[in-house]
């Protein structure tokens, strides 16, 4: 009975699990990838070349896991994300199907077809002054130029819509027009990072749920993930690809460390995170070490973990190393490497971080209940003081390993605040 009441969570927490992604990864379909229409679309198309081809701006260009996913497999999931205004602007362009009269209809509901006339009168008005106004007392000179305007044809570009929009959709470069063209191979790598995406959330919400249930109750750990979930929308006004990659890849480290698991596969482990982050993968030695250290040990076992955390702590280092100094030795960072001054000039740098680590924030009373974070939390000043040192922290997705790090004290703090009972205790008679 227990297996089998087991087997039900399992499955519900992933159909949650599952809808709580899909939810997410569309709506960062709408708001990070379709942020400007096709521009984005062709943007992000753009820089997946430029990561394959070795020609892209670092640090990005040393984080290539996520591309090569994509390139070798995601790609060729077949699984569409809706994106309606970029949908209906490729129609618009490309397709003269498009162009029913019902389109058409609605056209002339936001932009009657009188004011648009009235609009071509007056630019002839306009153009006709400005004519007077060059050829002065040349009347050969004056009707030559008004012929050649007339010919242009311009009119029919205001009053006819459909004839503009296809008309700019053939003279669109052929690079920028597969992005625009939905059903292009091009978009095909788009939809195959979205869904790595949306693979990758599903993911570190498998993983950070089992990373609770170490330290607190199936219902406190859904309690948590789904927390952690419902504050994610605030990264994705500056969203990376690799974002869920890492936060996967860190949480299952946090397991294996917690669980004290076998040491070669957190290097294993390490490896793979340092193709996505790097940067936040080395801290996982240091959380390796403050778990693993203490006093009541001998120096042979002190000497033994020191050495483990070095060995970890050098992975991420030495590849950045490898791939800034022999993969891609050209590639050169697109803004200063040192921000400091700008993070502590910008107000949203402030701003963003504090609302996104504010729930967290709220039950830091608990670390001290429970001893992998009572040993551990220390290496969360080190972290911080790197982002606001060498990144941008308006850029809140970058502070994904602390929330994810903290996540377990959500549900435990919230049950010192609402206590569970029973709907037997609370009903009304």
């Amino acid at each position: 009975m227990d297996k089998k009441f087991s087997m039900g969570r399992g499955v519900l927490l992933l159909i949650i699990f599952v809808l709580l992604s899909y939810i997410f990864t569309s709506m960062t379909v709408w708001t990070t990838d379709g942020k400007y229409l096709f521009v984005s679309r062709y943007l992000r198309i753009n820089q997946h070349k430029r990561v394959l081809s070795g020609e892209n701006f670092a640090p990005d260009q040393y984080r290539f896991g996520s591309y090569y996913l994509v390139e070798n497999l995601f790609k060729f999931i077949p699984i569409e994300w809706l994106d309606e205004n970029s949908e209906e602007l490729s129609m618009m362009l490309l397709s003269g199907d498009y162009w029913t009269e019902e389109k058409k209809g609605m056209i002339d509901s936001y932009f009657p077809l009188v004011e648009r006339e009235k609009l071509v009168s007056d630019l002839e008005k306009v153009i006709e002054e400005l004519v007077d106004s060059v050829t002065g007392k040349n009347l050969l000179f004056n009707n030559a130029l008004k012929a050649f305007a007339s010919s242009l044809n311009w009119q029919v570009y205001l009053t006819d819509p459909a004839t503009t929009a296809l008309l700019i959709g053939e003279r669109l470069p052929e690079d920028i027009k597969r992005a625009v063209d939905l059903s292009s191979y091009e978009n095909r790598i788009l939809n195959g990072h979205i869904t790595a995406r949306f693979f990758f959330n599903v993911l570190t919400l498998l993983l950070l749920y089992n990373f609770c249930r170490l330290f607190s109750s199936p219902s406190e750990s859904l309690l948590s993930t789904v927390v952690f979930q419902a504050i994610m929308p605030l990264t994705t006004m500056y969203f990376g690809w690799e974002t869920f990659h890492a936060a996967a890849l860190f949480i299952g480290g946090l397991l294996l460390i917690a669980k004290g698991g076998r040491f070669y596969l957190l290097c294993l482990l390490m490896v793979l995170g340092s193709l996505f982050r790097p940067d936040h993968m080395i801290f996982l030695s240091l959380i390796y070490l403050l778990f693993n250290f203490n006093k009541g040990l001998s120096w042979s076992k002190r000497a033994l973990i020191l050495s483990k955390s070095l060995i970890a702590g050098v992975i991420p280092a030495a590849l950045t190393f490898v791939v800034s100094r022999f993969l891609y030795p050209n590639a050169e960072y697109s803004v200063d490497l040192i921000q400091l001054r700008y993070n502590i000039t910008y107000i949203w740098s402030w701003i963003y971080p504090l609302i996104f680590a504010s729930i967290p924030l709220l039950f830091l009373r608990e670390v001290k209940r429970y001893s992998f974070f009572r040993k551990t939390w220390f290496w969360v000043l080190p972290f911080i003081v790197m982002n606001f040192l060498v990144a941008k922290t308006a850029e809140v997705r970058l502070l994904t390993p602390v929330i994810v790090f903290f996540a377990p004290l959500i549900g435990i703090g919230l049950q010192r605040f609402f206590p569970g009972r029973s709907m037997e205790n609370t009903a009304i008679e």
